[in-house]
């Protein structure tokens, strides 16, 4: 039941209000089950994320298993020291199980490059109430609170089985209800004397390339892209806009090389179109494309954005700081070459060193500042948190999520998208090859994205056209303080695991034989 529950509290199925129940079963069995308790969480992981991850079929069935197994690998620990502690020191699933489960997703979110990818937070994201008070928690704390109350449900219902939990009673029925209480008064409250103002025009461009095309691509489908790409950003020749993007890696040609070195007539051809491009439209660019330096002799690749200016001139570039391994890159190959197959790129690309923030003057001469984040850069909490201490006013996401067809990888991505901007209150807008172009306001309200005639939202191509809108210039807690509640978690976690380690006979020695 568990499992059925949590697949329909994430996208597609987006009924989050079950994840305020979803795991009520599962913590049911922790309480009355014995033996088996931890084999049956790293079973209900399992089958959970195999099916949840079920589009990295896509890329590779291997990485589709291992990812699986690795993330269901939580679950079991999640057990282990649910059981351990609460077993040991005597204490109420309300208090000790919230707290595990936050630092885990905590850990998981960096741990071995980090995939902060289905925290039950995340559920959420259309609750606008719900999820204001991730300004001063982050996405942790709607976590925290979705998992206490469905701990607190399941120890109110275990009472029968274990009559020694009723001293807990008062504190399991108040302190979800209070939490829940605090944070849904604070959401109504910000969304109260929310009152956005309107920023620059931009303009996102969505060509839809397949990806069997763009992966293995001759010069003519790399001729067929850019004349796509181009086609599309030159519709949008009568409207004022004052910043065009093209999604990730989507500029077939390498924009910060001279093409003679490379000798390809496509990197010449792409040279030229962002200039002229800037210049017909008078508007900025920012480019989704593959940049290449020297090292010595060695060619090193980047996965950038590149930015111009009204005139069509290079203005500067930022390269991607978190790349995916196995993805983007392969962690150990020069010590286990085998690894090397699971890539699909056949050149590794290498992770930037700087964060670049981009000035942007609109056609009503208002001066702003963005950054851009490039893949899953939008679910790196503390990337984006960065940018804001940068002083950027908005920020943009440049992705190609082409690698997952019409699947449910592109709602989920964007659903975590919506966190980002409440946390730092901070606009968001994205550029998607295949979808889903989208805005975000600071509130997490998506205001606009890219459909067609017939209300399809994924695979079609097409701009979005739209204004930013923000909110005057703050710098919220979360911003300023970062993950505090997570890492008290893990630290709270941590020390009362080795108590229950430390003194397992002492309080075992309280109990009535």
């Amino acid at each position: 039941m568990t499992i059925l529950l949590l697949c329909l509290s994430f996208p597609p199925a987006d009924l989050g209000y079950l994840a305020w129940v979803a795991c009520i079963p599962w913590f049911i069995l922790m309480v009355t089950e014995e033996k088996y308790i931890c084999l049956y969480s790293l079973g209900i992981g399992a089958i959970f994320f195999i099916i949840q991850l079920s589009w990295l079929r896509h890329i590779a069935f291997i990485a589709w298993v291992l990812l699986s197994l690795y993330c269901s690998a939580y679950f079991l620990a999640f057990a282990f020291c649910t059981r351990y502690i609460t077993t040991k020191l005597k204490l109420p699933f309300v208090i000790v199980v919230p707290c595990i489960w936050t630092a885990m997703e905590f850990v998981r979110s960096f741990l071995l490059s980090g995939f902060p990818w289905f925290f039950i937070g995340h559920t959420q994201y259309q609750y606008l109430p719900v999820i204001q008070i991730a300004d001063i928690t982050g996405v942790y704390g709607i976590s925290l609170i979705i998992i206490m109350s469905n701990a607190a449900i399941a120890d109110l219902l275990s009472l029968s089985f274990i009559r020694q939990r009723r001293t807990f009673f008062k504190l399991t029925c108040i302190l979800p209800s209070v939490f829940l209480a605090i944070s849904i008064l604070y959401g109504f409250s910000w969304l109260r004397h929310y009152h956005p103002k309107e920023g620059p025009v931009v303009c996102m461009v969505q060509g839809n390339i397949p990806q069997d095309l763009k992966f293995e691509s001759t010069e003519d489908d790399q001729l067929q892209i850019l004349k796509k790409y181009t086609d599309l950003s030159e519709s949008m020749q009568s409207t004022p806009i004052d910043l065009l993007v093209w999604p990730e890696t989507m500029m077939p040609g390498i924009l910060n090389i001279d093409s003679a070195l490379t000798g390809r007539k496509i990197d010449l051809l792409s040279q030229l179109t962002a200039t002229s491009l800037a210049q017909k439209l008078n508007t900025n660019l920012l480019l989704g494309g593959i940049a290449l330096t020297f090292e010595g002799e060695e060619q090193v690749y980047f996965n950038s954005a590149y930015y111009y200016n009204r005139a069509g001139a290079f203005i500067d570039r930022y390269d991607k700081i978190h790349l995916v391994p196995f993805g983007e890159f392969t962690p150990l190959r020069n010590y286990f070459p085998f690894l090397g197959n699971l890539v699909p790129y056949e050149i590794g690309l290498t992770h930037g060193h700087s964060r670049i923030v981009f000035p942007l003057e609109t056609l009503e001469n208002e001066y702003f500042i963005f950054g851009a984040s490039i893949c899953y850069e939008d679910t790196v909490p503390s990337l984006i948190r960065k940018f804001k201490r940068d002083g950027v006013d908005f920020m943009l996401n440049i992705t190609n999520d082409g690698w997952f067809r019409d699947s449910a990888e592109l709602d989920q991505h964007l659903a975590i998208m919506v966190f980002r901007a409440v946390e730092n209150r901070i606009p968001m807008a994205r550029a998607a090859n295949t979808g889903i172009s989208s805005f975000v306001s600071p509130d997490g309200t998506i205001y606009d994205k890219l459909t067609d005639s017939a209300g399809k939202y994924r695979e079609i191509s097409g701009t979005l056209t739209n204004r930013i809108k923000f909110v005057k210039k703050y710098t919220p807690f979360y911003t300023l303080y970062g993950d505090w509640l997570a890492i008290l978690c893990v630290a709270t976690t941590g020390i009362t695991l080795m108590i229950a380690i430390i003194k397992p006979r002492s309080v075992a020695t309280r109990e009535p034989a």
